[in-house]
């Protein structure tokens, strides 16, 4: 599929539908010892010493159009006690089973309001899938309502214009 770049103006073949981040909005490195970042899991300390817990996740969008889905590789937080169970049970193929865990989405997409801090579940998948990250069912936020109804071909297009040329 060829398309014309909204950002650039140029002609691109092949529609992307996967874009991702590689850490959390929050991690600056890692301040204390036991920081840590992997392509899936990150252990963060702030200015005060507060910990904080992240997986990365996929947060996918339905594009009826295609019979596809646009799919953010993005971080979610966890309590502690939640990362510890996602930790304990990570290598588990029983892990399909566990509950969702309540996290706050931990990036900013470009493309949306401030999406940094939007209520979500982190939903553990088979062991060779990564966990989703479902919004909130009743927020209004444009990303949780795409995430719930799809996007158009139209909307790929120009969120890849967004992020390509970020």
């Amino acid at each position: 599929m060829h398309w014309v770049c909204a950002s650039c103006g140029e002609e691109h073949e092949g529609l992307p539908l996967d874009f991702g981040f590689d850490e959390p909005a929050y991690w600056d490195g890692g301040r204390a010892d036991e920081d840590f970042l992997t392509s899936d899991l990150c252990v963060w300390t702030d200015d005060d010493g507060a910990r904080s817990y992240f997986v990365r996740g996929i947060l996918s969008l339905p594009v009826p159009e295609l019979d596809e889905r646009f799919v953010y590789g993005v971080w979610g937080s966890l309590s502690a006690e939640s990362f510890e169970q996602l930790l304990a049970h990570w290598d588990d193929p029983k892990r399909v089973e566990d509950p969702p865990y309540f996290s706050w989405l931990s990036n900013s997409i470009p493309g949306y309001p401030e999406t940094l801090s939007l209520r979500s579940n982190v939903v553990t998948n088979a062991l060779e899938l990564r966990p989703s990250i479902v919004l909130a069912d009743d927020d209004d936020h444009p990303l949780a309502r795409e995430q719930r109804t799809g996007i158009t071909v139209a909307r790929v297009q120009e969120i890849a214009g967004l992020l390509l040329h970020a």
